[in-house]
Protein backbone atom coordinates (compact mmCIF):
# COMPACT_ATOMS: atom_id res chain seq x y z
CA UNK A 1 0.00 0.00 0.00
CA UNK A 2 2.80 2.42 0.87
CA UNK A 3 4.38 1.91 -2.55
CA UNK A 4 1.12 2.60 -4.37
CA UNK A 5 0.49 5.76 -2.39
CA UNK A 6 3.94 7.18 -3.10
CA UNK A 7 5.52 5.95 -6.34
CA UNK A 8 2.28 5.45 -8.30
CA UNK A 9 0.21 8.24 -6.78
CA UNK A 10 -0.39 10.16 -10.02
CA UNK A 11 -1.41 7.04 -11.94
CA UNK A 12 -3.75 5.75 -9.24
CA UNK A 13 -5.55 8.99 -8.41
CA UNK A 14 -5.77 10.67 -11.82
CA UNK A 15 -9.16 10.65 -13.56
CA UNK A 16 -10.95 8.75 -10.76
CA UNK A 17 -14.74 8.85 -10.98
CA UNK A 18 -15.55 6.74 -7.92
CA UNK A 19 -13.56 5.45 -4.98
CA UNK A 20 -14.94 2.59 -2.90
CA UNK A 21 -12.94 2.17 0.31
CA UNK A 22 -13.66 -0.78 2.59
CA UNK A 23 -13.08 -0.73 6.34
CA UNK A 24 -13.30 -3.83 8.53
CA UNK A 25 -15.61 -2.92 11.42
CA UNK A 26 -13.48 -5.01 13.79
CA UNK A 27 -10.06 -3.85 12.57
CA UNK A 28 -7.40 -3.88 15.26
CA UNK A 29 -5.35 -1.37 13.27
CA UNK A 30 -7.84 1.46 12.81
CA UNK A 31 -5.09 4.07 13.22
CA UNK A 32 -3.19 2.60 10.25
CA UNK A 33 -6.44 2.16 8.31
CA UNK A 34 -7.29 5.83 8.79
CA UNK A 35 -3.76 6.88 7.82
CA UNK A 36 -4.06 5.05 4.49
CA UNK A 37 -7.57 6.46 4.00
CA UNK A 38 -6.44 10.04 4.64
CA UNK A 39 -3.59 9.54 2.18
CA UNK A 40 -6.06 8.30 -0.44
CA UNK A 41 -8.31 11.27 0.25
CA UNK A 42 -5.38 13.65 -0.23
CA UNK A 43 -4.52 11.95 -3.54
CA UNK A 44 -8.10 12.30 -4.73
CA UNK A 45 -8.26 15.94 -3.68
CA UNK A 46 -5.11 16.62 -5.67
CA UNK A 47 -5.83 14.63 -8.85
CA UNK A 48 -9.60 13.88 -8.94
CA UNK A 49 -11.39 16.34 -6.67
CA UNK A 50 -14.82 15.55 -8.14
CA UNK A 51 -14.67 11.80 -7.48
CA UNK A 52 -17.61 10.26 -5.62
CA UNK A 53 -16.49 8.50 -2.45
CA UNK A 54 -18.23 5.49 -0.94
CA UNK A 55 -17.01 4.07 2.36
CA UNK A 56 -18.09 0.58 3.39
CA UNK A 57 -17.98 -0.39 7.04
CA UNK A 58 -17.82 -4.10 6.30
CA UNK A 59 -18.48 -7.24 8.36
CA UNK A 60 -21.33 -5.62 10.27
CA UNK A 61 -22.66 -9.15 10.85
CA UNK A 62 -19.84 -9.65 13.38
CA UNK A 63 -21.07 -6.79 15.55
CA UNK A 64 -23.18 -7.92 18.44
CA UNK A 65 -26.51 -6.17 18.80
CA UNK A 66 -27.22 -3.30 18.72
CA UNK A 67 -25.41 -2.56 15.47
CA UNK A 68 -26.63 0.97 14.82
CA UNK A 69 -24.60 2.70 17.60
CA UNK A 70 -21.42 0.93 16.42
CA UNK A 71 -22.09 1.90 12.83
CA UNK A 72 -22.91 5.52 13.70
CA UNK A 73 -19.68 5.84 15.69
CA UNK A 74 -17.62 4.48 12.77
CA UNK A 75 -19.52 6.69 10.34
CA UNK A 76 -18.74 9.79 12.38
CA UNK A 77 -15.08 8.81 12.66
CA UNK A 78 -14.82 8.34 8.89
CA UNK A 79 -16.62 11.56 8.09
CA UNK A 80 -14.21 13.43 10.36
CA UNK A 81 -11.25 11.79 8.61
CA UNK A 82 -12.58 12.72 5.16
CA UNK A 83 -10.80 16.07 4.93
CA UNK A 84 -14.10 18.00 4.64
CA UNK A 85 -15.07 15.99 1.56
CA UNK A 86 -18.56 14.61 1.03
CA UNK A 87 -18.53 10.85 1.56
CA UNK A 88 -21.27 8.22 1.56
CA UNK A 89 -20.90 5.70 4.38
CA UNK A 90 -22.67 2.32 4.41
CA UNK A 91 -22.71 -0.64 6.77
CA UNK A 92 -22.29 -3.89 4.82
CA UNK A 93 -22.07 -7.65 5.21
CA UNK A 94 -21.79 -10.59 2.83
CA UNK A 95 -24.62 -12.29 4.73
CA UNK A 96 -27.40 -9.93 3.77
CA UNK A 97 -28.29 -7.77 0.79
CA UNK A 98 -26.44 -4.66 2.01
CA UNK A 99 -23.69 -4.89 -0.64
CA UNK A 100 -26.29 -5.09 -3.40
CA UNK A 101 -28.18 -2.19 -1.89
CA UNK A 102 -25.05 -0.05 -1.93
CA UNK A 103 -24.51 -0.93 -5.56
CA UNK A 104 -28.08 -0.01 -6.39
CA UNK A 105 -27.94 3.10 -4.18
CA UNK A 106 -31.15 2.04 -2.46
CA UNK A 107 -29.70 1.66 1.01
CA UNK A 108 -30.05 4.47 3.49
CA UNK A 109 -26.73 5.47 5.05
CA UNK A 110 -28.03 4.93 8.58
CA UNK A 111 -29.40 1.39 8.02
CA UNK A 112 -27.25 -0.10 10.75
Amino acid sequence: MDSYLTTQRTTIFSQVGVMIYVFDVESREMGKDLEYFRDCMAGLKQYSPDAAIFLLVHKMDLVREPRQPVFLKKKQELEEASLATDVHVFGTSIYDESLYKVRDSRVHRDDY
